[in-house]
């Protein structure tokens, strides 16, 4: 072999060597560091999210504790049965009479929070309901009442059937390692979000008897307002709107207008006011009014408009 071949096959080894000695640096340690440098930078990053998260929870756990020491019992049996009879010895304690109460299974509305429901039903008076819904407000768990409806009761002037909704939270822990207590029991004490503390500031709503309009009490007129005035095919139309009843009243231009002690004719339609003829005289009445709001118009005012 000659010197030329032998400096040949020296220079391709060592070029060679060199080239294995580049790939095994760049896959066995260059590309194994960097992705445990990014392995490291995500983890790294993780843990600081985190850290933040938990800071973040922390904080509004303290800022917002009275809500967990204010929560239905965590174990829903427990919170779902006591609740119910706390519901019922309620109506009893308010003086209401065929109390019935139904109390639904608890659903999880978001992580950490269900929600129970409750419908009841129950007959009595006024003040009755009113001591009901003052105690009930007053009571420090977080509930509340989203629907109320009173039915009067046929031949008596004083007792009616309530019918109302209830949605109550449960503020759940997410591990026995949690900051707040696993009550068993409900909470206890006397939480004031209303007002005034006595019931006596309450009690005058009930007083006023709220049923009277519908016993013919009130005069209709003061609850039939104007509510729109319409064109349809050249023609201007009125609506009212009778809040007694939930009823319309609809009129054009010379219609007669009769609600409680209101008697009229339409004989004027602008774009907010409507001039009503009662006994020879007129009458203005603006949009949002009712019918014992209106105005009346001068003799001369109306000599005019002719």
């Amino acid at each position: 072999m000659t010197l030329r071949n032998i400096i040949l096959i020296i220079g391709l080894s060592l070029f060679l060597l060199g080239y294995v000695a580049y790939w095994a640096y760049n896959t066995q340690y260059l590309e194994p560091r960097k992705r445990l440098g990014d392995e490291i930078a995500k983890l790294s990053g993780e843990i600081e999210w985190g850290e933040n998260r938990r800071d973040t929870m922390m904080q509004f756990g303290e800022q917002n504790m009275g809500f967990y020491y204010r929560s239905l019992p965590r174990i829903s049996n427990d919170a779902r049965s006591q609740y119910h009879f706390w519901l019922l010895e309620l109506l009893q304690y308010s003086g209401l009479e065929n109390n019935n109460v139904e109390t639904s299974p608890p659903t999880q509305i978001q992580s950490g929070v269900w929600d129970y429901r409750g419908a009841v039903q129950c007959t009595g008076t006024l003040p009755q309901l009113s001591r009901f819904l003052f105690e009930f407000y007053c009571a420090p768990f977080l509930h509340r009442i989203t629907s109320l409806t009173l039915t009067p009761i046929e031949g008596d002037a004083e007792k009616m059937t309530f019918s109302f909704t209830i949605n109550a939270l449960a503020l759940r822990p997410r591990d026995l390692n949690d900051p707040y207590p696993l009550a068993n029991q409900l909470p206890e004490g006397w939480f004031s979000r209303l007002a005034a503390n006595e019931l006596a500031a309450y009690q005058v709503i009930s007083d006023r008897n709220l049923l009277q309009t519908a016993r013919g009490g009130i005069d209709r007129a003061d609850y039939t307002f104007l509510t729109a005035i319409l064109e349809f095919s050249g023609q201007k139309e009125i609506w009212f709107s009778v809040h007694t009843d939930d009823s319309r009243i609809v009129a054009r231009l010379g219609d007669p207008i009769h609600s409680g002690s209101f008697s009229g004719k339409v004989v004027e339609i602008y774009d907010q006011d409507i001039v009503l003829d009662r006994n020879g005289s007129r009458w203005l009445l603006t949009m949002g009014e009712s019918l014992n709001e209106a105005f009346a118009l001068p003799p001369e005012t109306a000599e005019q408009n002719e």
